[in-house]
């Protein structure tokens, strides 16, 4: 079986993601370990420039240019997306735990007959196969699994598993043909597209999230200052999500978004099980909680017994210190 390793690469406003360029860099590491080629795959429309960017990164880019995918669509970034794997036949796909990934993915996994693998962390070699890091019930317990490298292994991980190596050479760029067809089960009535400018959840190496105990969706106005000191981004529970005191694009959890950031900040947060489970491998955790027996002190490095209120102004007001004298 050839030995290459795939790379699906997830671009926002035309640019590669950095959760891609992270893959493609592990992506660098396997090949040269297994003396295979990295595939930098590109899926889309206009998407000329990210291709030739990735492909410092890459051995090899094929960019499939057509209209019909300038939007993301399941049905057809599916069927494009097993055209090319069954033409070139790599031993590894990776892709980005994202909400794209998640939805595209098990898809893929299913038509290729493949081994499924998401959620993943990390990557480690063993002989001539790989294991993959996954962590398991809300990260008590961390798994090590080795697929069979006789056929194909479909592999998504979380945004800031890796580090992004520097890009090298430019690689060859190869350009690919294939048939676009929509599900004629489904029709798109209308789609809309978020104007924000916000640094990216999955993405940001600072979340500071806040949980019930903020008590008023107008108290989120301290998290939001502080993130912006950090650059980082604002994060919420999937109770204040419920109460409607943020948009669902800041839910962190079970049924919102997994996020692996250097430093992770929880205000006024319990440690539900499925919260949880959507950030349990952030390098850094640090609560802030004025309940001593909060279940959120199981997992964090650092806990603050305090009231949050009195913690957070005294925190930004150091933060902004040590932007001053910077």
């Amino acid at each position: 079986m050839i030995r290459d390793i795939f790379v699906f690469i997830e671009c926002k406003d035309s640019v590669p993601r950095k959760a891609s360029l992270e893959l493609l860099s592990i992506g660098r590491e396997m090949a040269s370990r297994f003396s295979s080629t990295l595939f930098a795959v590109v899926l889309g429309s206009g998407l000329k420039e990210a291709a030739d960017a990735v492909a410092h990164y890459a051995g090899k880019t094929i960019l499939v240019d057509n209209g019909s995918l300038a939007d993301y669509g399941w049905d057809t970034y599916g069927l494009v997306l097993e055209t090319i794997v069954k033409r070139y036949g790599p031993m590894v796909v990776m892709g980005t735990s994202s909400a794209t990934g998640k939805d595209l993915f098990p898809r893929l996994a299913a038509r290729l007959s493949a081994a499924m693998v998401s959620d993943a962390v990390g990557v480690d070699f063993e002989g001539e196969g790989i294991k993959i890091k996954k962590p398991l019930f809300g990260g008590k317990v961390i798994s090590w699994l080795a697929p069979k490298m006789d056929s194909p292994v479909v592999v998504t991980f979380r945004p800031n598993s890796f580090s992004i190596a520097d890009g090298g050479e430019k690689g060859e760029i190869i350009a690919e043909e294939a048939d676009v067809v929509r599900n004629p089960a489904m029709k798109i009535l209308s789609s809309e597209k978020s104007a924000s400018v916000k640094v990216d959840l999955q993405e940001a190496d600072f979340i500071i999230c806040g949980g019930r105990g903020m008590k008023a969706a107008e108290h989120f106005a301290i998290l939001d200052e502080i993130a912006d000191l950090m650059g980082g981004r604002t994060g919420a529970s999937r109770t204040v999500i419920d109460s409607k005191w943020r948009e669902y694009d800041d839910q962190i959890g079970k049924s919102g978004k997994t996020v692996s950031p250097k430093l992770y900040i929880g205000c006024g947060l319990s440690g539900a099980l499925h919260h949880i489970m959507g950030m349990d491998t952030s390098r850094v955790i640090v609560a802030i909680n004025k309940d001593p027996n909060a279940p959120i002190f199981q997992y964090a490095d650092y806990g603050i017994v305090d009231d949050l209120f009195a913690v957070l102004p005294a925190l930004k007001d150091e933060l902004k210190k040590a932007r001053e004298e910077t």
